[in-house]
């Protein structure tokens, strides 16, 4: 369950749906005696916060009854914000045109000095931890075997100049992340570990904050490890938590 950085991308940031990581690592999984029945549910959507996981869980984990649950939000949670979406969505409503394209147009040319002031996002870090805890939750509720989080990729120092405040908000909520899932004794990828080993944004994104074919590739890599320790190939990770009586196949 993620964001736009599981999905394909088209344009001059193009990348296939066979290059990104649920694709690659389902092929992968299957191409290997101990895992090759896995099944990989990708479910990517765009501008998806922690909140849209708790909204959809019922549908795609409890009715699905996945053995592992992999969940890559948070940068859409933790981004400094002009608007919240009931107020983009007023905005963008006004009428006469005019008007609202010179309201879009003063937004624009002015939107580090409003992001600096209005000081928004669309979860702020009390509700993203709260939300988290009703994640875990209905974890082990629906006794999933291991929950999987990959964390959120530091923005590049050029949205910071448009987003002020945007690294401080990532590094933060990053930290929420990882204290939430050592206490619950969850899994946690380092999205961030990952891009600045391969060598930095510039190597592995495509804008610097989408991953491009090689990050997806490690990503995927990423994940495939943790699905084969729990397959029994090596020693779970200390951090993998394993719920008795799960069912079915890999998100």
């Amino acid at each position: 369950m993620a964001d736009s950085l599981a999905m394909p991308r088209a344009g001059e940031t193009n990348i296939a749906f066979e290059a990104t990581y649920p694709y690659l690592l389902e092929q992968s999984l299957r191409g290997r005696k101990e895992t090759q029945s896995s099944i990989v549910i990708e479910r990517g959507m765009r501008r998806r916060t922690i909140e849209y996981v708790l909204d959809e869980w019922q549908e795609l984990v409890e009715l699905k009854t996945p053995d592992v649950v992999v969940i890559h939000v948070g940068i859409v949670d933790c981004a400094p914000r002009v608007f919240l979406r009931r107020e983009r969505q007023f905005v963008e409503n006004l009428r006469p045109a005019w008007f609202r394209d010179a309201v879009l147009r003063y937004v624009h040319n002015h939107r580090s000095a409003i992001v600096k002031f209005r000081n928004k996002v669309y979860v702020p870090p009390e509700r993203f931890k709260s939300l988290l805890d009703q994640v875990f939750q209905k974890a082990r509720e629906c006794k999933v075997r291991s929950l999987v989080f990959v964390n959120i990729i530091t923005p590049p120092v050029e949205m910071e100049q448009r987003s002020p405040g945007f690294i401080k908000n990532v590094q933060a909520y990053n930290e929420i992340l990882r204290m939430k899932v050592q206490g619950e004794g969850a899994h946690l990828i380092d999205l961030d570990k990952i891009v600045l080993d391969g060598g930095g944004a510039a190597k592995l994104t495509v804008d610097g904050i989408h991953i491009n074919e090689e990050g997806h590739a490690r990503l995927a890599n990423e994940i495939e490890e943790h699905i084969l320790s729990l397959a029994g190939r090596e020693r779970p990770s200390e951090m993998a938590v394993e719920y008795e009586g799960a069912s079915g196949g890999t998100r």
